[in-house]
């Protein structure tokens, strides 16, 4: 979870402004002179018509300059915007943590190496069987919820927690993956889970969707892209 900052508001309502966007990969900074296109899908709903009851996965597409330096294997992906006017910059933004999934290297027009990046967050490690407790059952859905987040290896939005009052009482998610656990509980609030830009696992009401997935627009409205792609914050 975060709050942009008053310089960013105010820079952003600047003429002229712009937009500048980096990315750590396993540790290691690039910046938009290396960066070809980066683009982040974060979805809402699992269909195009409003859902409850999901886990969904957000997902990164980056293309720019082979680095000399080896990338692993399901290497972090970390995505970053800021705003710039005059000499000034504001803060960056996290836009989400992802890992990668699948690379290619191809040459473009002036034979230069390209590499082409596609990831996933973290969601999909809820894929996992519910890991094994200790504590009696059932077990309230907040608690579920924190279990599952640790057996992830994630946090959990403050946000998530903020909405989460009821305090149902969940039975033992036997033969059920965590994922599946989640959307029930998604579920019971008319919801969905998905990952947060901080890589932390957010529910999202139906009727209460966060202001940082919305796409970054100008002053008139327009959306801002990088290489083509919408950016969202």
């Amino acid at each position: 979870m975060y709050t942009v900052s008053a310089l960013w508001a105010t820079l952003i309502a600047t003429d002229g402004h712009w937009f500048e966007t980096k990315v750590d990969i396993n540790g290691v900074t690039y910046g938009q002179d290396q960066l070809m296109s980066l683009s982040v899908d974060l979805r809402m709903f699992a269909e195009q018509q409003p859902s409850v009851g999901g886990c969904l996965a957000g997902e990164i597409n980056l293309s720019m300059l082979a680095p000399s330096v080896s990338i692993p294997r399901m290497a972090s992906i970390d995505p970053y915007v800021r705003v710039c006017a005059g000499v000034q910059q504001s803060e960056w933004i996290p836009q989400g943590k992802y890992y990668i999934d699948t690379r290619e290297i191809t040459k473009n027009d002036d034979n230069l190496n390209i590499l082409t990046l596609h990831g996933f967050d973290s969601m999909l490690k809820s894929e996992a069987g519910y890991p094994s407790t200790s504590h009696s059952w059932p077990y309230t859905d907040i608690n579920v919820v924190n279990e599952i987040a640790t057996t992830m290896g994630v946090g959990v939005d403050s946000r998530t927690t903020d909405l989460m009052t009821n305090a149902y009482q969940i039975g033992l998610p036997a033969g059920m993956t965590m994922r599946e656990a989640l959307g029930n509980i998604a579920a019971m609030y008319a919801g969905n889970f998905v990952m947060s830009y901080d890589g932390e696992l957010l529910l999202i009401a139906a009727n209460g969707i966060p202001p940082e997935t919305n796409y970054l627009v100008d002053a008139v409205g327009d959306a801002i892209t990088f290489g083509g792609d919408r950016i969202l914050v």
